[in-house]
């Protein structure tokens, strides 16, 4: 293109805008031609609009400065080459910034500066050193980033450059904030917002006063901090300055993280994330990304937030960015010792040293911190105590109030497991007054449950109820207001602690429904919260759908090659990545979502009183109707059972060491069968008696000891803890005797099983049970069942069959067994029978799923499915298995159609025999189609199958889930 030879400073600027406006993304811009040398004024209208666009709109600065490169390549006059080719050079350096590239930036600028002096231009020359401040600063060179900014602002103050010495102010305070020099910072952000002031500089102005809320967060002073982002927040969006918006974002967020206040947290990293990433800046996009792991980390969201900061070390290594990378080194390896991961040390070590290079004394502190975290977990208070000594110094010189107030508490917690008991309760005190006055939630919650402990450990001990119910209310408060149950689950497990002490309480008091209430507050809660809640409905526009079809696309290659014994690896590895991808965008959806709605005044989940839920339970239980809700503390299994009568605990059933072991030694009998019965046909006998004898051994354990508080009983609601989830407790022998007593001693087989004189379901906490007891089974009429059986031979048939006994029944099979299919027709079922493979993913529980002819139906999808209170018919293999954490907190198919909406769900417990399966089914479905409901047809579903295959392997796989 070819410039007119008399250019004017406003049209060279019209010029400019037009040329960056016509020109194609960076790497395409063609050659300009200069006639004069009033070409010049474009290179300041180039340079000017670079400055302008490299916050706003970092592709356009970096177009502007490749106009700029072109502008000096055709030629310019001899008179104006060096001052062109130091503008060529300074938004280099700009575009270098945007792009992360400090190193090439600090060069780019020093060229410009050396340039500008060549040509007799002292003052862009200086100002050319302004953004060198931040670039070296970003490397980790802070000494040589403050000469630099001393020696700037002197240059221009004595150019009278106002401008400029603001905007080296600016620096300043960024570079101090970036060294925890917090006091300082603030200082020099003042000095900046006031000259920026006087000077009419909106854009600067406005990111002064960031600076000036992020330094004042760090020291505390946090309701400031948020009244002058909140000032900065509506200057920027009077001016259209989405960057600065995005940095508003992260200021804001941050707070909200150290006062506890999660969900705003979030929300705001993620809304400053997507800022970052449409701007195409890849530095702060890479902060905000670590930001993010942060807060899972807070959450103890454990493997998401290791994926972040792994990605993020690598990350700041490649952009060379050291500050950030330590601090990444250093939470990402709290985050591995929380884990569990021996690498935990090499990743504080190599932190310490690079926070050590740098001089920085808050991140310092925050590895000394973490190595207190790791000793006092391993139960070295002593080593904990130094730690977190050293931790407190160094966050106090520094006036770093979050930190501060975190290494307090550790200090005490510390001092308390060395049994310095009045010490730990005087800054358990101390702290908690502070952390009140800066509105620091989850240091509260820690300092009520430390005074809690305190109060016991005294001597006498003292009361100390009302302390742990202070932690547990200000905590859910925070834990309520968090979106997705994955993340409330998972901030549970770090805050346990008051919970078990008031149910410790309740068990010292004897007291059942106190006992049951207590160990129902943290039991399932995240599935209690979601059936509240009511089932999600599948959004019109997915706007992960192209993810999910490359997903699904992914699982069946995948499948098809195993299937046929041709493995690929880089498939698999796609299918990873694919997973985690889905996952990590599908939690990002939900940060911006609604809150946790309200719940109706019906509603009996654990925020209700112990009267409400323990009353209203007995209530709903019939004269022979008993609820079992097992807990275990302190390595002793117990039991709260609840009746018409009331509830009664039963303590001491057994060691719970004992009865993992009687499980693993029952669960390796029964998988013997897993692999088919032709194999071992000859040894059948043998191995069913083995299996009985183990199945007499947990009987023993686990349920004789409620003989007598069961007495009467024909139906029994079982809450399981933990690994007693995939007990078939109806596989039990029946052993007790007439006249009362219990034996284990009689021989395999002597006594019937449970089952037969009892009616079982399982539901995951008390309050889903009472659920499960106010929804009775609805009369059977409308009956789907989808048969796919390119994988399993019989399903077809069994589907047919099943929908053949019922007016109303429709079956799907083969090619119209489909997920659309099932969407369509699901809502409207009473029964809902599904015929297919199913895949249980111990690695990844979310993406376990039943595998229709044209895709999978994993978890999150069938939360979406909206279904009437109708039973689900799961007739595939270990359709009944679930990841459960800690709290009985299970993740699985059954717990995915319970949030759908189903009342109840029959599903196994372990790969089961296509065979006969389709025979159980027809037994179940035979007396469901009589008239009986869904626990009285699979009692006589299991009698039917015993009569024909004895072993337990083949007639106890399905388990009852939600209710009878």
């Amino acid at each position: 293109m070819t410039l007119s030879a008399t250019l004017g400073p406003d049209e060279a600027l019209a010029t400019a805008r037009r040329l960056l406006d016509e020109a194609g993304p960076v790497g395409t811009v063609g050659p300009v031609v200069v006639v004069d040398e009033q070409a010049l004024a474009l290179a300041w209208a180039l340079k000017a609009l670079c400055y302008e666009a490299w916050s706003t709109d970092p592709p356009r600065a970096a177009r502007a400065a490749e106009l700029l490169r072109a502008l000096q390549a055709a030629g310019v006059p001899p008179a104006v080459a060096q001052e062109v080719a130091a503008l060529a050079a300074w938004t280099a350096g700009i575009a270098n910034v945007t792009q992360g590239q400090m190193a090439d930036a600090v060069q780019a600028f020093d060229l410009a500066a050396a340039a500008f002096r060549q040509a007799g231009l002292p003052d862009p020359a200086a100002q050319s050193q302004v953004p060198k401040i931040m670039a070296l600063s970003m490397l980790g060179q802070h000494a040589q980033a403050e000469a630099c900014a001393q020696a700037t602002q002197r240059e221009l103050l004595a150019l009278g450059n106002w401008q400029g010495a603001a905007r080296v102010s600016q620096n300043l305070g960024g570079l101090h904030l970036r060294r925890d020099a917090y006091p300082e910072a603030a200082r020099h952000f003042r000095e900046a917002v006031v000259l920026f002031a006087r000077l009419g500089d909106h854009y600067h102005s406005v990111l002064a006063d960031i600076g000036l809320a992020d330094a004042l967060a760090a020291q505390g002073d946090f309701d400031e901090a948020l009244r002058i982002a909140a000032r900065a927040r509506m200057r920027a969006s009077n001016q259209g300055l989405e960057s600065l918006l995005a940095l508003v974002d992260e200021s804001t967020a941050l707070v909200d993280l150290a006062r506890g206040n999660y969900r705003a947290a979030l929300a705001g990293l993620e809304s400053a994330r997507r800022r970052y990433e449409a701007l195409g800046m890849p530095q702060v996009l890479a902060i905000a990304e670590k930001q993010l792991g942060d807060a899972y980390l807070e959450l103890r969201l454990l493997p998401e937030a290791l994926a972040l900061f792994n990605q993020a070390v690598q990350r700041f290594g490649t952009l060379d960015l050291p500050d950030e990378q330590a601090w990444a080194l250093a939470q990402l390896g709290r985050a591995q010792a929380l884990s569990g991961q021996a690498a935990a040390a090499q990743s504080l070590a190599s932190a310490g040293t690079l926070f050590a290079a740098q001089g920085n004394l808050v991140g310092a502190a925050s590895v000394q911190l973490a190595r207190a975290e790791l000793a006092l977990a391993a139960c070295d208070a002593l080593a904990a105590l130094t730690w977190a000594r050293l931790a407190g110094d160094g966050y106090a010189a520094a006036c770093q109030a979050d930190g501060r107030a975190r290494a307090d508490v550790l200090i005490a917690q510390a001092l308390l497991g060395a049994g310095r008991v009045a010490e730990a309760g005087v800054i358990f005190d101390a702290t908690l007054l502070r952390a009140r006055d800066l509105l620091q939630r989850q240091v509260q919650v820690r300092c009520l449950t430390g005074q809690g402990l305190v109060a016991l450990a005294r001597s006498p001990p003292q009361p100390a109820g009302a302390l742990f119910e202070a932690a547990i209310a200000l905590f859910e408060e925070q834990r309520r207001a968090l979106p997705g149950d994955e993340a409330r689950s998972a901030f549970l497990t770090d805050h346990l602690r008051p919970y078990q002490e008031r149910l410790r309480m309740a068990l010292a008091s004897g007291q059942g429904d106190e006992a049951l209430w207590q160990l129902d507050r943290f039991r399932a809660r995240s599935l209690d919260e979601r059936l509240a809640e009511g089932s999600p409905l599948a959004q019109a526009h997915d706007e992960l759908a192209p993810l999910r079809e490359r997903l699904n696309w992914l699982t069946r290659r995948v499948q098809r090659l195993q299937e046929d014994g041709e493995a690929s690896a880089v498939l698999s590895d796609e299918l990873q990545r694919c997973e985690r991808e889905l996952l990590e965008r599908s939690r990002r959806q939900q940060l911006t979502g609604a809150p946790l709605a309200a719940r109706g005044a019906g509603d009996f989940s654990v925020a209700a009183l112990v009267g409400e839920l323990v009353g209203a339970l007995v209530g709903a239980l019939g004269p022979g109707d008993a609820l079992v809700a097992y807990g275990v503390l302190d390595n002793e299994l117990f039991a709260c059972v609840a009746t018409r009568a009331g509830v009664s605990l039963v303590r001491h059933l057994a060691p719970w060491d004992q009865v993992l072991e009687a499980l693993r030694s029952t669960r390796f009998q029964l998988e013997t069968l897993r692999h088919g019965a032709a194999p071992v046909r000859g040894h059948m006998a043998l191995l069913t008696e083995r299996a009985n004898t183990r199945l007499a051994r947990l009987h023993a354990l686990v349920w004789a000891p409620l003989h007598t508080a069961l007495q009467g009983i024909q139906r029994v609601l079982v809450v399981p803890h933990a690994q007693l989830g995939a007990l078939p407790f109806a596989a039990l022998p029946d052993a007790a005797l007439p006249d009362g007593a219990v034996s284990d001693a009689a021989p395999p087989g002597a006594h019937p099983p449970l089952g037969q004189r009892l009616a079982l379901a399982v539901a995951p906490s008390a309050s889903a049970a009472l659920r499960g007891l106010l929804r009775p089974p609805v009369p059977v009429r409308c009956v789907m069942a989808l048969g796919e059986s390119s994988r399993l031979p019989h399903a077809a048939h069994e589907a047919t069959l099943v929908a053949g006994l019922f007016e109303q029944g429709q079956a799907f099979v083969g090619g119209l067994a489909t997920l659309q299919t099932l969407r369509e027709n699901a809502a409207n079922a009473d029964v809902l029978h599904l015929a297919c493979h199913a895949q249980f993913r111990a690695d990844n529980p979310r993406f376990s799923a039943l595998h229709l002819h044209d895709a999978a139906l994993t978890v999150d999808q069938a939360e979406t499915l909206g279904l009437k209170p109708c039973t689900v018919v799961l007739s595939a293999c270990e359709s009944g298995l679930a990841q459960v954490g800690i709290g009985d907190e299970s993740v699985g198919l059954v717990r995915a159609f319970l949030v759908a909406g189903a009342a109840r769900v029959l599903a196994s417990l372990w790969t089961v025999d296509d065979e006969v399966t389709a025979l159980f089914m027809a037994h179940f479905y035979g007396a469901l189609a009589a008239g009986h409901g869904p626990s009285a047809a699979l009692r006589a579903a299991q009698a039917a199958t015993m009569r024909v295959h004895a072993h337990p392997y083949f007639w106890s796989a399905f388990t009852l889930y939600g209710g009878w």
